[in-house]
């Protein structure tokens, strides 16, 4: 998320990409290792594998549903359907979303099923009971629709309004919404999910502190979350804005690292905000936006006529310029995800230098690697392509080649 640098140490891909394989979905019988047991390699293969296949059939289907609708002319039968409700195209056009979604969500909604709950309670990472997943998942829903909304309809405007040139205010329109998100997330979205609270160890409080004091960091606060009512893992984000600037830490972090441990993942933190990585990361976005809104202009406006839309305007043919604007994000995610991971070891570096504190850094990692049940080492192209972390195994070895050196 932009305005959210996550730790994520765990290896895994922020948007793991996704077919089922049931050897791939069994475990071990072990559970996944607390921070001081042995790493379980297999284990950490079997899980990530499971869920990258999973994800990339989520992926497809959803792909493949949007395609048949589409050119079957389902697609236009709903928004047939979502005519009777209302004459203006706007209300339409929301009915029509809505109709759309819910199937596309009920075709999908075993894989989501699986990957996001299922596998991990069966590699014992989850803490949720299905009912509690189900209402989280529903409040996810509910947040996306109301973020979500406003840019549909400032979309579709920008369409009726400004021709084939709908791009550019669109573009203007996600840019100042994904700064809202940055700046409000913390404040108004998080706390729907989670309970924060001030560090109240005044041990630990007063060692961050004095790394913020150290660097000239004014932030709100040092916040832990309760993350350990949904999951095992543990993580820790810098977020927010100006006034909502802050670093948190999940609870589960807190309990089962050294303060020593914390101290360098709070410094990796600090990282991120003091070599101006958010603002690199607005800026990337910003043009990213553009050059992907743009050239998905062109594309859906040479597409209509083959699929039998009369304009751009048509309701029903929105879901094609989805479907363009979903194969540019995954085109071009390897770039981000390749600027993410040279800031993370920038970070990783800023952070062992402000503590002098390598080793525990280190042992941070291979904390992290247990308790997420990471793949230390995952393939390489699956790294290149998907994640936004550097593997867990190169982080530890610069870390302690650099400490090597004279």
């Amino acid at each position: 998320m932009v305005g959210e640098r996550v730790v994520n140490q765990s290896g895994q891909p922020d948007r793991a990409p996704a077919v089922v394989s049931t050897a791939s979905l069994s475990p071990s019988p072990a559970a996944a290792p607390p921070p001081d047991a042995i790493y379980d390699a297999p284990l950490a293969r079997r899980y990530h594998r499971g869920q990258r296949l999973l994800s990339m059939g989520r992926a497809l289907l959803a792909a493949a549903f949007t395609l048949a609708m589409v050119l079957t002319g389902y697609s236009t039968s709903l928004e047939t359907v979502a005519r009777r409700v209302s004459q203006s195209d706007y209300i339409v056009l929301l009915v029509f979303l809505l109709l759309f979604g819910a199937l596309e969500g009920l075709l999908t909604f075993p894989l989501r099923v699986v990957s996001s709950h299922v596998l991990d309670r069966r590699y014992r990472l989850s803490n949720q009971s299905f009912g509690a997943w189900l209402w989280e998942s529903s409040k996810g829903a509910l947040v996306g629709a109301g973020v979500g909304i406003p840019l549909v309809l400032g979309l579709y405007g920008s369409l009726k309004a400004f021709g084939a040139l709908w791009w550019a205010p669109v573009g203007g329109l996600v840019f100042l919404f994904t700064v809202a998100l940055a700046r409000l997330a913390p404040i108004l979205i998080f706390p729907l999910f989670y309970t924060f609270e001030p560090v109240n160890d005044k041990g630990l409080r007063e060692r961050l502190t004095a790394l913020c004091e150290r660097v000239g960091m004014p932030i709100q606060g040092v916040f832990v979350f309760n993350m350990s009512k949904t999951t095992k893992k543990a993580n820790a984000a810098f977020t927010g804005l100006g006034r909502s600037k802050r670093i948190i830490l999940a609870d589960t972090l807190v309990a089962n690292f050294t303060d020593e441990e914390i101290e360098t993942v709070f410094a990796h933190e600090l990282g991120h905000s003091k070599l101006g990585h958010l603002g690199v990361l607005l800026l990337a976005g910003f043009l990213s936006t553009f050059v992907g809104l743009a050239a998905c202009a062109v594309a859906f406006d040479a597409l209509l006529p083959l699929v039998g839309f009369p304009d751009r305007t048509a309701i029903a043919g929105l879901p094609l310029l989805g479907l363009l604007l979903s194969v540019y994000s995954v085109v071009t995610s390897p770039l981000v995800n390749m600027l993410s991971r040279s800031q993370e070891l920038a970070a990783d570096r800023y952070g062992v230098r402000l503590t002098g504190r390598p080793q525990d850094f280190v042992n941070a990692l291979r904390k992290l690697a247990s308790v997420n049940l990471a793949e230390l080492q995952p393939p390489r192209l699956i790294e290149a392509l998907f994640h936004s972390h550097p593997s867990l195994e190169r982080r530890i070895q610069l870390i302690e080649r650099s400490d090597q050196a004279p």
